[in-house]
């Protein structure tokens, strides 16, 4: 391996670590959360403001949804053509599969085909254009992956006071479903295992000790709780 390949491969796990790249091909069906940074309008003479929005910018997810009609390249430049119908009108988008600006990549439905260049689909509409759903056990196998907890009750808790969780891992976890204290603490061997393979953050929920960071922050809101409740007595 060279510079240059070691290079791009330390790349390629910054974003790995960051989020996953799950297994799809052409024909199948996909949904792209797209990271998008907005300024905000502010008024020029207003130099507070114009100061505080030059600080924080907006980001906010857009999501893009359609038909893997190819992928090209290899290692850090490989890419991904999506299309869909809108309005009427086709609509083609390129991801580079390793683009930080990708928060996830989604498998909806997975489609049967012989191509691995599905260009034709851009002479066709309506019922021509339609792809038959892909049921063998492979499909049924990739299906089958674990894709999240069942949703908890009440409010999310701020995971980030966890030490190895920061807010951009927060957000991946609460799309598990996985924004509770409690559920931390809860772990078993096969939920860290299901995060962590999920993730790609292979042993740091043991390395940084989450559960029992998590379990210290159930113990310390516990605790005023019951004070407020002696002093009422």
């Amino acid at each position: 391996m060279n510079i240059i390949q070691q290079i791009e491969r330390e790349q390629m796990d910054a974003v790995l670590a960051k989020r996953r790249v799950p297994e799809f091909q052409p024909g199948d069906t996909v949904k792209v959360m797209v990271r998008v940074v907005e300024s905000a309008d502010v008024d020029p003479k207003d130099k507070k403001k114009k100061a505080a929005a030059a600080r924080a910018p907006a980001e906010r997810l857009q999501a893009y949804e359609g038909i893997v009609i190819a992928r090209a390249g290899a290692g850090i430049n490989e890419s991904f053509t999506v299309r869909k119908i809108s309005y009427g009108e086709g609509v083609e988008r390129v991801f580079p599969i390793y683009s930080p600006h990708i928060a996830e990549i989604e498998v909806i439905r997975r489609g049967r085909v012989r191509r691995a260049k599905l260009y034709y689909l851009r002479g066709l509409r309506g019922k021509a254009a339609r792809i038959f759903e892909r049921t063998d056990a492979r499909a049924r196998k990739l299906n089958a992956a674990w894709k999240g907890f069942k949703k908890p009750k009440g409010e999310a808790d701020d995971l980030s006071q966890i030490n190895g969780i920061d807010a951009m891992l927060a957000a991946r976890l609460k799309q598990l479903n996985l924004y509770k204290f409690e559920q931390v603490a809860n772990f078993s061997d096969e939920d860290i295992g299901n995060v962590e393979g999920a993730l790609n953050i292979d042993g740091r929920i043991e390395k940084q000790d989450w559960i029992g960071q998590a379990r210290a922050l159930l113990t310390a809101a516990e605790a005023p709780a019951e004070g407020e409740g002696d002093a009422q007595a």
